[in-house]
């Protein structure tokens, strides 16, 4: 009876397997360049989000991020913006930008009012877009820094 209930429940995971194995993929390996774009520049290098830009704004709060196909991405949060205007990123105030240039936790710089400082600037927003500039000094998780300059972003939400 064991035996052939430790059978079935394996004919059962194998034909799972087998029929979701058969489904046909809707990736046609085309990057997600979602709904906007991000740029800056860092150590002397000019870099684009060339694989997705995404934005949200989630009960005021707004989350521009972009990333391209080698683990580099840049983040742009906003708290409680609604009117154009220059937003220093301060403990109060929970904006922050961030620099990722790869998978190590020390490849990431940040400002948030606890590590780092840095601005943002929103030269348009709406209900459906924001647009705006950026540059900060970011921290890592050893304490070394690293100046962002030349940031910019557009995205729909």
């Amino acid at each position: 009876m064991m035996k052939t209930r430790t059978l079935l429940i394996l004919v059962a995971i194998f034909a799972t397997f087998a029929i979701s194995s058969c489904k046909k993929s809707t990736d046609n390996g085309d990057p997600v360049t979602g709904n906007g774009s991000i740029s800056l520049t860092y150590d002397g290098n000019n870099w684009n989000a060339s694989l997705s830009v995404q934005a949200v704004n989630t009960n005021g709060i707004i989350n521009v991020t972009g990333s391209d196909s080698d683990a580099r991405q840049a983040s742009v949060i906003l708290m409680g913006v609604t009117a154009p205007g220059t937003y220093e990123t301060t403990a109060t105030s929970g904006n922050s930008l961030r620099w990722t240039e790869g998978l190590d936790p020390a490849q990431t710089y940040s400002a948030n009012g606890i590590l780092g400082s840095g601005s943002i600037t929103v030269s348009e927003i709406s209900a459906t877009k924001i647009k705006g500039s950026f540059s900060f000094t970011g921290l890592n998780t050893n304490g070394e820094s690293k100046n962002i300059t030349n940031g910019a972003f557009e995205a729909s939400f």
